[in-house]
């Protein structure tokens, strides 16, 4: 596995990382079997990943508690990332939500603590106070946020953090519209969520008509769907058109399609980690496995090619489940 050293200096995360929305039972996920769940992580951290991704919001805290119950007796091989959801980032919430989840994680630190989303009405000074607190008191080690535009990061200017989680994949390149000058100066590293795109790019959805519905959640589907909660209407003649050329490429080259979606983000110079999901040992396989291939340079042209049509036909906005407000997305 390679890692990547946080502008902390101290730091090393996989670049590779593992994501526990799924193991949250939430609705576009199912139920989760909580032996398979601990048996993926222990095998994540056999393999190498020592990244894993949680949020007091995911299945109202049971990921965090799952990941915590996994990690208890491997506590110092993982870096734990957990995030404050945006209608707690006043002072008082932001240590509350801390110390819930590190009771709910069974630690006493956590390696980095992210804002999940911007909340423009609570000010930037007063979460930071919190944060500078908790990092004095040794309950947290760096700071991180997620989905984080060019103004978001302007806001924060002049706090340290290492990393800006943002969803991003061969079908969703809007966050390049928001990458800032100010990430390259701080050498503050993009975390890429979403980089299958919740499963389009494994190449098992050859039709609208395959997406399970409680997948048709984001704006990259129509709202007419009724599980979602933007009013778009998504890009799904777009997205598959797109899959289509993409798949008949893979037929050509032989290579998989997620070792496509992989390698594109792998070449990326500021890149810190590839966020996956993985439900089972077998779909963790399945991710490394695509994630070692090494794909030729001429290839990663064409790819990146094919998707820009994509990527210019949706726009700026680069909030995978809100539709603009005002002309603009939560992500700014």
């Amino acid at each position: 596995m390679d890692y990547t050293l946080l502008n902390d200096q101290k730091t090393k995360i996989s670049r590779l990382s593992l994501g526990t929305w799924a193991f949250s039972g939430a609705a576009v996920w199912g139920e989760c079997d909580e032996i398979a769940a601990i048996h993926t992580i222990h095998s994540a951290l056999d393999r190498g990943i020592n990244l894993f991704d949680t949020a007091e919001a995911y299945g109202d805290g049971e990921s965090e508690k799952l990941l915590g119950k996994a990690l208890k007796e491997r506590r110092n091989s993982a870096i734990i990332a957990t995030k404050v959801y945006s209608n707690h980032l006043d002072y008082q919430g932001i240590i509350e939500s801390c110390e819930a989840s590190l009771r709910r994680l069974d630690t006493d630190y956590l390696d980095i603590l992210q804002i999940h989303w911007p909340n423009k009405d609570i000010s930037i000074e007063e979460s930071f106070r919190a944060f500078d607190k908790l990092k004095v008191d040794g309950k947290v080690r760096n700071i991180s946020v997620c989905n984080h535009g060019i103004k978001s990061m302007e806001a924060i200017e002049g706090h340290d953090v290492v990393l800006n989680q943002m969803p991003y994949s061969l079908i969703w390149r809007l966050g390049e519209y928001h990458l800032s000058k100010q990430m390259d100066d701080k050498g503050v590293l993009l975390w890429a969520y979403s980089p299958l795109a919740q499963g389009l790019l494994t190449g098992k959805y050859k039709t609208i008509e395959d997406v399970p519905m409680n997948r048709r959640t984001t704006r990259m589907y129509n709202s007419k769907w009724g599980v979602s909660s933007h009013t778009d209407n998504g890009f799904e003649v777009e997205i598959f058109g797109f899959l289509k050329k993409l798949r008949a490429l893979c037929e050509e080259t032989g290579y998989s399609m997620t070792a496509l979606a992989f390698g594109f983000l792998k070449c990326k110079e500021n890149l810190g980690s590839i966020l996956v999901g993985a439900r089972d040992m077998i779909q963790l396989d399945q991710n490394l496995e695509a994630y070692y291939e090494i794909i030729t340079e001429d290839i990663l042209e064409e790819i990146e090619g094919l998707s820009l049509e994509l990527k210019l036909k949706m726009g700026t906005n680069a909030d995978l489940w809100q539709n603009c407000i005002d002309g603009k997305g939560r992500i700014v």
